[in-house]
């Protein structure tokens, strides 16, 4: 199987650690995330990180902004390498495919991981549907497996998925709220947002979904569980610059998904997307790994939570206790 593999190898003394990528990225949201994009590789991922613009005496040379993206963004990946961790992952053939692929590829990295080291611990590290990955190929007993640690990972799935119904009619409704001169933006945001939720993969990941009623893993003694959630549901804002007296001040345009609670009807807006109750992508509650010896949930949102620190600081001392 041809995979591609990143693989960065650290101490002979600490264990490896395998992370899993979820929906729709690739390789890059762990191993690169200043570069990673997401959304279809329109966006670029360190814009759900993105602080909000400052003032400024100088007209900005773009009407609109998505704010102060950092400039190195770090995450679980870069500390791990930092600290001397052994650390490998790769990308999924289809990161937007059935998960039964991706764990097939998952089994193959497994194999590979024990034979370039033989004998070290294994951690997995799964976000997202990389999480459910890791469980469903835990099924088997692979004795070297010691930690399974899952960041905004659905458990009890996701109903995201049937907010799509609902989305592709609010988009002109949406534009005409907005300036003229912001409609295409506007409209890339919410193609993308429409194309995400009506993905099939994210479909699989409905609650009463085949995969869940088949999912069949169980907890072990020698292994250590830890599991992390986050209540941020605003992955982005788009500011357009209004000029005031002498200076220029960023003004909130769209908002997602702020923007399409104010427009939906209340009664089939999901805790996916509820502030305080989920990440955007999945719920606090549905994040909680049943058997984990603890849970965290976290400001943060479902991006954003691969670099929040006190996920990278939790995480990395169970692995030092490996």
């Amino acid at each position: 199987m041809q995979l591609d593999i990143t693989i960065n190898k650290g101490s002979g003394q600490k264990p490896v650690v395998i992370f899993i990528h979820g929906l729709g990225v690739d390789k890059g949201f762990w191993t690169d995330p200043g570069n990673s994009r997401v959304l279809g590789g329109s966006i670029l991922m360190k814009v759900f990180a993105a602080r909000k613009p400052r003032p400024c005496s100088i007209k900005p040379e773009r009407k609109l902004s998505v704010g102060k993206l950092p400039e190195k963004p770090e995450n679980l990946w870069t500390d791990a390498v930092k600290m001397g961790f052994n650390t490998v992952c790769w990308t999924q053939k289809r990161p937007a495919g059935p998960i039964g692929i991706a764990v097939r590829e998952f089994e193959y990295i497994l194999k590979y991981v024990t034979e370039v080291f033989p004998g070290k611990p294994i951690a997995i590290i799964g976000h997202s549907r990389g999480g459910l990955v890791a469980r469903k190929l835990m099924e088997k007993n692979v004795p070297e497996i010691k930690a399974l640690i899952t960041v905004a990972t659905p458990h009890k799935g996701s109903s995201l998925s049937r907010l799509g119904n609902y989305l592709a009619p609010l988009a002109p409704v949406i534009k005409k709220l907005l300036p003229k001169d912001s409609h295409s933006t506007a409209s890339e945001l919410i193609k993308r947002t429409y194309d995400l939720l009506e993905n099939n993969a994210l479909k699989e990941l409905l609650p009463d979904s085949a995969f869940f009623k088949t999912l069949k893993d169980l907890p072990r003694d020698n292994v250590k569980y830890l599991s992390f959630g986050g209540t941020v549901t605003k992955l982005i804002t788009v500011y357009k610059w209004k000029k005031e007296n002498d200076k220029f001040y960023p003004k909130p345009l769209l908002t997602i998904p702020d923007s399409l609670l104010k427009i939906l009807p209340s009664g089939i807006i999901p805790d996916e997307i509820t502030p305080g109750k989920g990440d955007f992508m999945v719920t606090a509650e549905s994040a909680v790994l049943p058997w984990a010896q603890k849970h965290y949930n976290l400001p943060a949102n479902h991006i954003s939570i691969a670099s929040h620190k006190k996920m990278k600081d939790r995480t990395l001392k169970l692995l030092e206790e490996l």
